[in-house]
C-alpha cells in the first residue's frame, strides 16, 4: 500500500496524468470546434442556479451524516462543527493523494474533543457507507460498465457490509492503533448505538445525498438541452460512481478527470458525449465553487461541543 501511494504521488505521475488530461481537453475541443460554440451559447443560466442550490443542500446533508455518526458514537459535538470539520476537509481532497483530507478530518476532529476510538469509526463507518450506496446507486448501469468496474460494484457491497460489521470493524480499529504505535493497552471497544436501524437510517441519508447530487447533474445537462426525467437514472448513477473512483485515483486531485470521463461515459450513449462531457465541466466548476464557499465559511466558525 505503502508503495502504491509513492508512486501515485511520483512528481511524474502527476505531471503525467495533467498532461494526459490537457491533451484529452485540447482533443475534445477540436474534435467538437463546430459544435461547441452552439452548445455554450445555449447554455441556461437558471438551470445552473438550480444545480447551484441543490449541490449546495448536498453538502449540508453530508455534514448531517457525519454529524449524526458522531451523535451516535457519542461525541459531544455540534452540526456547526461538524459543518466545519467536513468543509475545511474537503479541500484536502484537491490535493493528489488525499493525505491532506484525512488528516484534516483527523486533527479538526480531536481539536473539537472528540476522542481517537470515535474519529477513527466514524470514518470507517462513514467512507464504507458512502462507497456502498454509491455501488447501489451504479446498478442501473452495470452493462455499460468494463467488466472490472461491473464486477466491483456488484462485490463492492458485500466487502463494505463486511467492512461495517462490528467484529470485523473492532478488529480494524484494533490494527489501526498498533500501526501508530500503539499496541499496548486494552482491546478496542466500540461506542454503542452501532445497530442495524443506526445503519439503515445513515444509508438513507447517503441515498438522499446521492440524489441530490443527480439533480446537480440532471440540472446541468438540462441547462444545455431539454431532457427528461428518464435521464435522472444515469444522472445519479454517473455523479456516484464517477465521484468514488475519482477519490480511490490517489493521482486525480478531487478526481479530477475521472468524474467527467466516468460520467460521460455512462450519459454519453442516451445524451451523446458533447452534451454529456459540457454538463459534467459545468458542475465541476460549480461543486469547485461549492467546496471553497463552504470551507471559508467553516473557517469563521469556532469549535463547539453541545447542541445542534
Amino acid at each position: 500500500m505503502n508503495n502504491f501511494k509513492r508512486i501515485a504521488n511520483h512528481p511524474a505521475i502527476k505531471i503525467g496524468y495533467f498532461v494526459v488530461l490537457v491533451a484529452a481537453a485540447a482533443y475534445y475541443l477540436y474534435r467538437w470546434q463546430d459544435r461547441l460554440p452552439e452548445l455554450v451559447q445555449q447554455v441556461q443560466p437558471g438551470w445552473l442556479l438550480a444545480a447551484l442550490g441543490v449541490t449546495l443542500v448536498a453538502a449540508l446533508v453530508y455534514s448531517l451524516i457525519q454529524y449524526t455518526i458522531y451523535r451516535t458514537l457519542g461525541a459531544a459535538v455540534s452540526y456547526t462543527t461538524t459543518f466545519r470539520i467536513i468543509a475545511i476537509s474537503q479541500l484536502g481532497k484537491y490535493l493528489p493523494g488525499k493525505v491532506m483530507f484525512v488528516g484534516n478530518y483527523y486533527l479538526l476532529s480531536r481539536e473539537a474533543g472528540i476522542g481517537n476510538l470515535q474519529v477513527g469509526t466514524s470514518f470507517v463507518i462513514s467512507q464504507a457507507l458512502w462507497m456502498l450506496t454509491a455501488s447501489l446507486c451504479a446498478l442501473p448501469v452495470l452493462t455499460l460498465l468494463d467488466p472490472v468496474l461491473r464486477y466491483a460494484a456488484v462485490l463492492a457491497p458485500v466487502g463494505l457490509l463486511l467492512l461495517i460489521h462490528p467484529r470485523f470493524l473492532a478488529w480494524l480499529l484494533q490494527l489501526g492503533r498498533r500501526l501508530v504505535g500503539q499496541s499496548r493497552g486494552a482491546a478496542v471497544q466500540l461506542p454503542e448505538g452501532l445497530e442495524t436501524s443506526f445503519y439503515l437510517r445513515v444509508a438513507f441519508l447517503y441515498l438522499i445525498n446521492w440524489a441530490l447530487a443527480g439533480f446537480g447533474v440532471w440540472f446541468c445537462l438540462r441547462a444545455i438541452n431539454p431532457l427528461g426525467s428518464d435521464i435522472l437514472p444515469l444522472a445519479v448513477a454517473s455523479v456516484s460512481l464517477g465521484t468514488v473512483v475519482g477519490l480511490l485515483a490517489l493521482f486525480a486531485p478531487v478526481g479530477l478527470g475521472i468524474r467527467e470521463g466516468l460520467g460521460a461515459l455512462i450519459l454519453a450513449p442516451a445524451i451523446g458525449a458533447d452534451v454529456a462531457l459540457l454538463g459534467l465541466m459545468l458542475l465541476r466548476g460549480i461543486t469547485v465553487l461549492v467546496d471553497l464557499s463552504l470551507a471559508v465559511a467553516g473557517m469563521a466558525f469556532r469549535p463547539q461541543r453541545h447542541g445542534f
